[in-house]
């Protein structure tokens, strides 16, 4: 299981006992054999392993900072200039230039190119990259957009040189990548001539452990030596023995249904608003959760996020409401089986969601325990995530239970736009709403931050009302250590955790 992916880096037995090399149990592994940064989620798992970088940064205080880009600034409300940074090299040796930046980024509009990357084109919407010199460069966007700087934080967005067969993915972080098997592991090696200082480590095996308990025997049995998304209840229990390395930060994630309303039971918003009220949110973080790791969720992002929370909102549990609701829209069991209907059926919810985090199984469970006392009949199973996302966007099941970050870029734009807006890629759900589309492209135009609070208060009320998504709780990531890891934190957004000062104790 974890053994082998630990023993394939080794390059000798002599070498293992010599080199510093860390082993991390990650939820989630590579896409392929050489999984492009630029595209679908690679860029999140290559960016957390330190081999690829972006313009821009989040720091742990979610407020961006110059990352590959020394200065930027808003030239005109389409046009933003970028400096570099000096003497950044890419893992070939070679000098980062604002013509290579520009390469990479024409990269993801090229359909036949392992960097396509057509959501993230949708979300920077650039009409031209112009290069003034070797060290400055100038984008150019077909509309005003405001959140253009903030997506250029996510890990997608990084800067990488082609390829060769040596190199296959040429980055500029603190680590190389090496190799990688799909869904299995991710490799690297440490680049002593990174830009901000020779690496700690000699390298990082990344292990794909989907199942949390597994990671835990890993840990314990020494094959990893350290597990990012530890069980909930397991750190508990370590909490109150005070036992393992424990580590502990709030993130921007959300544990969410998107419903299905374009067709079936959840077009009809009644039945969406009754089961916001019957979920007992507080009950499900005491069950999921073991009571650590999580908070109630009252909106899209969660209190932390100050500068775009609508703190007016409230997603109450109130049973007696859902139940006045349901009858009030007809929607009551008139055959005495116990089971409400809809347009003479019963009403049959079919409930998905997907391994790789802990929580989300017994989310779904007590959620199927909390509906049945609505009286409505909730089916669940445990599928894989893009066949999940299919099979919502056909009709076939009704809510898929997810777990993303709220603000991966820091931003309130990303979001709502890649789920809600009426043409995102990623709204399985088909829901329309053009109130909510002309709103999100306002949010885009406007850069006054006061303004932009208004739109995406309105918008979060809208998300409220429609519940085209149901918000269900914030997550707070728990991760433990074999007691020899040294500089590991947990960002907020989730996507940085290889660094030069990352290390373990010999």
């Amino acid at each position: 299981m974890v053994g082998p992916a630990s023993i394939q880096f080794a390059y000798s037995q002599e070498k293992v006992k010599t080199e510093k090399v860390l082993t991390i149990a990650v939820p989630f592994g590579p896409k392929s054999s050489v999984p492009d940064p630029r595209a679908r989620q690679n860029g999140w798992l290559s960016n957390r392993a330190g081999v690829s970088e972006t313009l821009v940064g989040l720091d742990y205080q979610m407020k961006m900072f110059p990352r590959l880009a020394e200065s930027y600034r808003n030239v005109s409300p389409t046009q933003w200039e970028f400096t570099l940074r000096e003497n950044v090299k890419f893992h070939d040796g070679s000098d980062l230039t604002a013509q290579q930046v520009k390469d990479s980024f024409l990269k993801l509009n090229d359909k036949d190119h392992s960097a396509y990357n057509p959501r993230l084109i949708k979300l920077l919407n650039i009409k031209e990259i112009s290069v003034k010199d070797d060290r400055t460069l100038v984008f150019e966007t077909n509309e005003p957009n405001s959140a253009f700087i903030w997506s250029l934080t996510e890990p997608t967005a990084s800067v990488i040189k082609e390829g060769t067969d040596k190199l296959p993915i040429i980055g500029t972080g603190p680590f190389v990548f090496v190799s990688a098997e799909a869904e299995k592991n991710y490799h690297t090696k440490a680049f002593a001539d990174y830009w901000g200082g020779k690496p700690k480590l000699d390298g990082i095996v990344m292990d794909a452990i989907s199942d949390a308990s597994v990671a835990a025997l890993a840990l314990k049995a020494g094959d990893v030596d350290l597990v990012t998304n530890y069980s909930e209840p397991d750190f508990a229990a370590l909490e109150k023995s005070n036992q393992g390395q424990r580590f502990e930060g709030a993130t921007t994630r959300l544990f969410f249904y998107q419903a299905r309303t374009a067709d079936g039971p959840l077009a009809n918003k009644e039945l969406r608003q009754a089961i916001s009220l019957g979920l007992d949110r507080d009950l499900i973080v005491e069950a999921a959760l073991a009571g650590v790791g999580g908070d109630p969720a009252h909106s899209i992002f969660p209190v932390t996020m100050e500068s775009w929370v609508n703190q007016a909102l409230e997603a109450s549990y109130d049973r007696d409401k859902a139940l006045e609701i349901l009858d009030n829209a007809g929607l009551k069991d008139t055959n005495d089986d116990g089971i409400r209907e809809i347009d003479g059926e019963n009403i049959v919810l079919k409930l998905r969601s997907y391994e790789g985090r802990p929580a989300l199984k017994p989310t779904l469970e007590v959620t199927q325990a909390l509906l049945s006392k609505l009286g409505l009949k909730v089916e669940i199973s445990m599928g894989e995530y893009q066949a999940n996302n299919d099979a919502l966007k056909l009709g076939e099941i009704h809510m898929h239970l997810q777990a993303w970050g709220t603000a991966p870029q820091g931003d309130p734009d990303y979001f709502p736009s890649t789920l809600l807006d009426s043409e995102a890629g990623y709204n399985f759900s088909g829901y329309n709403n053009p109130k909510l589309d002309a709103l999100l492209e306002k949010g885009r135009g406007e850069f006054d931050p006061v303004k932009r609070k208004v739109i995406y208060d309105e918008i979060q009320e809208i998300i409220a009302e429609d519940l085209p998504l149901i918000p269900v709780f914030h997550k707070t990531q728990v991760s433990v250590g074999n007691g020899k890891v040294k500089g590991y934190r947990i960002h907020p957004a989730e996507t940085y955790l290889a660094s030069p000062e990352l290390d373990i104790e010999g």
